[in-house]
């Protein structure tokens, strides 16, 4: 949310209560908390706001029960939208509704969950494009985000510091995959609110492609370090968490992006900018990659 912040023109940013907000740049935007399951604090918040990003979500991996707030709470959000007659709602889903089989993917695949946080996040789409097809929610956008990795991302980035803090970076052996750098994530979904799209379009989006190998080595060269990266083998294992690696090793590919044309994305991130932009953040913020 911090880059979409940073982006400018947004009024108002809606978290849930315990946010840790001190960490975060909210560039003078105005921070209301509200809770997804109670509708009437999702009412007051929306008041006088004329596009919705829809980030919330439990991260994949967390202990938790991901059908209330994809689901149940997503709907309070929509409703809440509507009623305050926004006029766009830009919804960030992700490439693991396809599930973890490896291969490539465009808008034509069919959805293939595999886990309880894929199917909240496919459950979320599908209860989206009913919801406007019964309301009156002119632009609606599905945004389809390949993993994100850029500074504090604490699922592949912050484990590949503190592996190379030790002197080796162990990663899964896995194909070429698609990434996106969250300000490119960003820019998607700032672009989505102004283009003429049908509503309930669906957007693939990403930064770049690489194999986690390579973005590894990416990291500890930019950084500076004279760390190896290293295949996971039969006796080492990666310090990722599992959602992470399986996630790794499925190496889905995103292998259309013409739908980048009508909303005029055009990534500003390749591999090596965001190895920079990884190492220069580490830089200021040595302790991330320190042991807890």
């Amino acid at each position: 949310m911090e880059y979409l912040f940073q982006q400018g023109e947004i009024s108002k940013g809606i978290f849930r209560k315990g946010s840790h907000l001190k960490i975060m740049d909210t560039n003078g935007v105005q921070c209301l908390e509200a809770d997804l399951m109670d509708h009437h604090s999702l009412h007051e918040a929306m008041e006088g706001v004329d596009a919705v990003f829809n980030l919330i979500s439990p991260m994949p991996g967390a202990d938790t029960d991901f059908l209330p707030p994809n689901t149940e709470g997503l709907l309070n959000l929509l409703e809440a939208a509507a009623e305050a007659k926004a006029k766009t709602f830009v919804h960030l889903s992700t490439l693991d509704v396809y599930g973890f089989a490896r291969r490539e993917v465009d808008p034509s695949t069919a959805l293939n969950p595999s886990n309880e946080y894929q199917k909240s996040k496919a459950e979320a789409e599908r209860l989206l494009k009913e919801f406007t097809k019964r309301n009156a929610l002119p632009r609606v956008t599905i945004i389809r985000s390949a993993k994100a990795v850029g500074s504090r991302d604490d699922s592949l980035v912050v484990p590949i510091l503190k592996m190379m803090g030790s002197g080796k970076v162990v990663l899964p052996a896995a194909g070429r995959m698609s990434f996106s750098h969250p300000r490119d994530i960003a820019q998607a979904m700032f672009k989505a609110t102004t283009a003429n799209l049908a509503p309930g379009r669906e957007i693939l989006l990403k930064s770049f492609d690489s194999t986690p190998e390579e973005l590894g080595k990416g990291i500890v060269s930019a950084a500076g370090s004279g760390a190896a990266v290293k295949k996971q083998g039969m006796l080492s294992g990666p310090a990722v968490p599992k959602y992470t690696s399986d996630q790794l090793k499925a190496s889905v590919l995103i292998s259309d992006q013409a739908s980048w044309k009508d909303i005029g994305y055009q990534p500003a991130y390749d591999l090596k900018s965001t190895c920079e932009e990884i190492a220069n953040w580490y830089r200021k913020e040595p302790w991330v990659a320190e042991e807890s």
